[in-house]
C-alpha cells in the first residue's frame, strides 16, 4: 500500500468526520432510529465553548503524541505511564462540558442502577440466588445484567464509601484497559509505535468518554485481558497464560455476556497463525484444552463455593433480553444497518473509515485482526440481541476498531495523520457530550 493511498484514507475520514460534526452541531444527526423504538436525544444547543475545550485538549495531546512516537522505543514504560495520566486529564476536561456530575450519573438508577443494586444486596446472597434477587432490583440495567457489575459496585464501596470517589474509580479502572491494549498490540503486531498510538486512541474512544462512569466502560478491560493472555499463550505455550485466559474468559462473561462473542476473533487469529505455520494444530489443541480446563475449574469453584451457575444465569439473562426487545417493540431488521452506523460513531468516524479500509486492503496480521473483528461484529449484529443503544453496549468493539487507525498513523511518520485522528476524535466527543444526553441521570 502506497503512502498516497494511506493519505487518501485519512483525508476521507477527515471529510466524513467534518460532515458528521456539522450535523451534530446543527442537531440534525440522529443516533438510533425513531421508527425502530430508540433514539439518542439532544438536550442542549451547540455552544462554541465546546470547540475551545476540544482545541485545548487536542493541543496538549497532539504535542505529547509527537514526543511519544519518538520516545517509546527508548523509554517504553515512561511513555505508557505518561499517557495513562494524560488520558485521564483529557477525559476530565472534556467531560466538564456535561452539566451532570459523575456522582449524579453513578448513583442514578436510570443511567447506572448498579450502585442501588449493591446497596440492596449482599455478594454471597446475590450469587446464591441471582435470578431471584436481580428481578427485585429497581433499575432495568441491574435486572438484565450478569452479577459482575453489581459485585464491582460492592468492591468499589469497600474502597470508598463516597459515590463521587467510586465514580472516578470506574474511570481509572476503565483506563487500565489502555495498558492491556498496549501490551496486546505490541505483542501481536510486534510494533511499539502502533501500540502506543493504540493506547492514545483507547483513552479517547468517544463511546467510553460519553458514557463515563457507566460500568459498560469497564467491559473492554476484561476483553483486552483475554486478548493479551491469548497472544502470550499463542507465542509461548506457557500454561500460566492458559490458566489466566480461562479465568479472564469466565470473568468477562460473568461481567457482561455480549463480549463472549470475541472468542470467535481469537479462533480466527489462531487459524491465521496455524495457516502461516507459526503454530501447529496439535499445539493449538493442547493450549485450547488447558484454557478450557482453567475455565472449567473456575466454573466448578463458583458452583460449589457460591452456588452460582454461570450457564443458568446466561440463559435467564438472555431470555430477558429477548423479552425486553418484544416488550418495547424494537423490530429486528432496522437495527442491522443502524447498529453498525451507531457503533462507528462510538468508535470515532475517522477510525471507522480506516477500519473499513483495513478490512478491504490491509495485509498480514493487521488484516487478520481487522477481518476477524468485522466478522465478529457482523455475527453479533445479525443475532439481533442488541437493538439500539450499541454506542454504550458495544464499547468493546469500538476499542478494537482503534487498532487499524493506530497502525496507519504509525506508518505515516510525519505525524499529520495522527494529529487529524486525535483532533476529529476529541472534537466529535466534546461537541456530542455538550449537546446530547448520554448517561443522563
Amino acid at each position: 500500500m502506497s503512502r498516497r493511498e494511506l493519505q487518501l484514507v485519512v483525508a476521507a475520514g477527515l471529510l466524513l468526520s467534518g460532515i458528521i460534526l456539522v450535523r451534530i452541531a446543527t442537531a440534525t444527526f440522529v443516533l438510533g432510529s425513531p421508527a425502530a423504538g430508540w433514539v439518542q436525544m439532544y438536550q442542549f444547543a451547540f455552544h462554541p465553548h465546546a470547540i475551545a475545550v476540544a482545541a485545548i485538549v487536542w493541543a496538549c495531546c497532539g504535542l505529547m503524541a509527537r514526543v511519544s512516537l519518538r520516545a517509546v522505543q527508548r523509554r517504553e514504560w515512561l511513555v505508557v505511564g505518561m499517557w495513562l495520566a494524560i488520558g485521564l486529564l483529557a477525559q476530565v476536561v472534556v467531560r466538564q462540558l456535561t452539566p451532570f456530575s459523575f456522582e449524579e450519573t453513578f448513583v442514578s438508577d436510570g443511567a447506572n442502577g448498579f450502585y442501588t443494586a449493591a446497596r440492596a444486596s449482599r455478594p454471597a446472597e446475590l450469587l446464591a440466588d441471582f435470578d431471584g434477587l436481580r428481578r427485585a432490583f429497581p433499575a432495568d440495567h441491574a435486572k438484565f445484567n450478569m452479577p459482575g457489575k453489581v459485585l464491582l459496585a460492592h468492591a468499589l464501596a469497600r474502597v470508598s464509601g463516597r459515590p463521587d470517589v467510586q465514580a472516578w474509580l470506574v474511570v481509572v479502572l476503565s483506563n487500565l484497559g489502555g495498558l492491556l491494549m498496549y501490551l496486546f498490540v505490541r505483542d501481536f503486531l510486534d510494533d511499539r509505535r502502533t501500540a502506543v498510538v493504540a493506547l492514545m486512541l483507547y483513552l479517547l474512544v468517544p463511546s467510553k468518554l460519553l458514557f463515563f462512569p457507566v460500568f459498560n466502560t469497564v467491559t473492554p478491560v476484561a476483553v483486552l485481558a483475554c486478548a493479551w493472555c491469548w497472544v502470550r499463550l499463542l507465542h509461548s505455550g506457557d500454561g500460566r497464560y492458559a490458566a489466566a485466559l480461562g479465568a479472564c474468559a469466565y470473568l468477562a462473561v460473568f461481567f457482561e455476556p455480549t463480549p463472549s462473542v470475541m472468542g470467535l476473533l481469537f479462533v480466527v487469529l489462531t487459524a491465521y497463525a496455524a495457516q502461516r505455520r507459526e503454530i501447529d494444530w496439535r499445539s493449538v489443541g493442547r493450549r485450547a484444552a488447558m484454557t478450557f480446563a482453567a475455565f472449567a475449574v473456575v466454573y466448578v469453584v463458583m458452583v460449589i463455593v457460591f452456588r452460582f451457575n454461570l450457564l443458568s444465569a446466561l440463559r435467564d439473562v438472555g431470555a430477558d433480553a429477548v423479552a425486553f426487545n418484544a416488550r418495547v417493540k424494537r423490530p429486528y431488521l432496522p437495527w442491522i444497518a443502524q447498529n453498525l452506523f451507531d457503533v462507528a460513531f462510538g468508535a470515532g468516524i475517522c477510525q471507522a473509515v480506516v477500519f473499513c479500509w483495513s478490512v478491504a486492503r490491509a495485509g498480514g496480521r493487521l488484516a487478520a485482526l481487522a477481518v476477524g473483528t468485522a466478522l465478529v461484529l457482523l455475527v453479533t449484529d445479525l443475532v439481533g440481541i442488541n437493538r439500539g443503544e450499541v454506542v454504550r453496549l458495544w464499547i468493546f468493539f469500538a476499542c478494537f476498531v482503534q487498532v487499524p487507525a493506530a497502525y496507519l498513523c504509525a506508518r505515516l511518520n510525519g505525524g499529520v495523520a495522527l494529529q487529524i485522528v486525535l483532533a476529529t476524535t476529541i472534537l466529535q466527543t466534546a461537541v456530542a457530550t455538550s449537546m446530547m444526553g448520554f448517561a443522563q441521570p
